[in-house]
């Protein structure tokens, strides 16, 4: 008797905890609407730093990642900004979560942000946010996709996951800010 005192709250906190770490990283596809709306701030920018740090009880790494912008299509009109994201390497220890945006101090994106109830700036939707930016040596055109695995899409409105073995197309920047202001045009006549 005495044993499964001891044993049922030991098992009931570990499924607690199995439970807790299962809905972590659930991912709802978000579509540009829902990301639009959901934003605080959309902006073009350039990674300028990527810094992560410990939170203050040394549980949780987090990065900040330092964004010059070169162009606000809704928010702010900063022309820094600083995201900050869950997970990073510190002291040789990594703290991971799937699914959300990686960032690399030279590459330029469109990022879709909110801000948390502590004012800090977050991609929306973990890796959903964030479109990596290419342009065209010869050309100049821009074109985005996302670089998260599993969340390449391949149209700038419903933003529709790419089929397994399916090679993502690149999606003209022009079009995306096009449907981002379709949108924003959208929300103000509510």
């Amino acid at each position: 008797m005495f044993v499964r005192i001891r044993i049922i709250p030991a098992a009931v906190s570990i499924a607690l905890w199995c439970a807790t770490l299962a809905h972590a990283t659930e991912m709802v596809h978000l579509d540009t609407e829902t990301l639009v709306t959901g934003s605080n701030d959309i902006v073009v920018g350039k990674v300028e730093s990527v810094t992560p740090h410990w939170n203050a009880s040394r549980t949780k790494i987090f990065t900040d990642v330092a964004v010059q912008v070169t162009e606000s299509l809704k928010g702010t009109a900063d022309r820094r900004i600083t995201i900050t994201q869950i997970g990073g390497v510190v002291d040789g220890v990594r703290y991971n979560v799937p699914g959300c945006a990686t960032f690399v101090p030279g590459e330029e994106a469109l990022f879709f942000v909110w801000k948390d109830k502590t004012g800090q700036r977050r991609v929306n939707g973990l890796g959903q946010g964030k479109f990596d930016i290419q342009r065209d040596a010869t050309t100049g055109q821009a074109t985005v996709q996302r670089s998260a695995e599993g969340l390449a899409v391949s149209d700038p409105r419903s933003l529709r996951l790419t089929g397994k073995g399916e090679l993502p197309p690149r999606i003209p920047l022009d079009d995306m800010k096009r449907e981002i202001r379709r949108v924003l045009s959208t929300e103000a006549g509510r």
